[in-house]
């Protein structure tokens, strides 16, 4: 197959998209691993399907914030901890998020697939407020800000405008990671 010809089929789970082309998954498969992709090795175009994707996301953001929307492009780019496990470990988004939250000591770490599509089901446009986030932690028997300190720190979601300083949002927005949210609308 042409480099920049899109895959019709990338994993024998079904995820038959036009958006991963061979440049896309050869750049993730050999930086999973550092989960930095030097600015060098990225073009243009590259670089804004990563980020719509919520693939990689440029390393620096302003001042230090670690939030996507954030994010300064011009920088290497930073592949989320779940997305390195999902290249890791076959491209099967469920077993990356299970072995993710497994690898950070939670005790049963299958439920937060579930979790996952609970917070992708209240979402609006890949957006969730907080309140909805610490529902689903109470329905699960977990500690709110624990929770979304590890959807967090996964890659699953990320901070956004809200805090209730805007519009109706009174409580945190989070972004969802576009990716994984395509790969749980494909293959459930």
């Amino acid at each position: 197959m042409r480099e920049g010809m899109p895959i019709p089929r990338t994993d024998g789970n079904g995820l038959g998209t036009s958006f991963l082309d061979e440049n896309l998954l050869s750049l993730l498969e050999k930086y999973s691993d550092s989960g930095k992709i030097p600015m060098k090795e990225i073009d243009y175009e590259t670089a804004l399907k990563l980020e719509f994707l919520k693939l990689a996301v440029p390393l620096k953001g302003i001042n230090d914030s670690l939030a996507w929307v954030a994010r300064q492009f011009g920088s290497d780019m930073e592949i989320p901890y779940i997305v390195r496990y999902y290249f890791k470990l076959g491209r099967d988004w469920r077993k990356a998020i299970e072995e993710y939250f497994r690898a950070i000591g939670e005790d049963n770490p299958g439920e937060f697939i579930e979790i996952f599509k609970e917070v992708v089901e209240k979402a609006k446009n890949l957006i969730v407020c907080g309140e909805d986030i610490v529902e689903i932690a109470i329905k699960h028997d977990k500690e709110p800000g624990s929770l979304i300190s590890e959807l967090k720190g996964s890659g699953l979601i990320s901070p956004t405008v809200g805090c209730g300083g805007i519009g109706k949002a009174k409580a945190p927005l989070y972004e969802i990671n576009r990716f994984f949210a395509i790969l749980l609308k494909i293959e459930g």
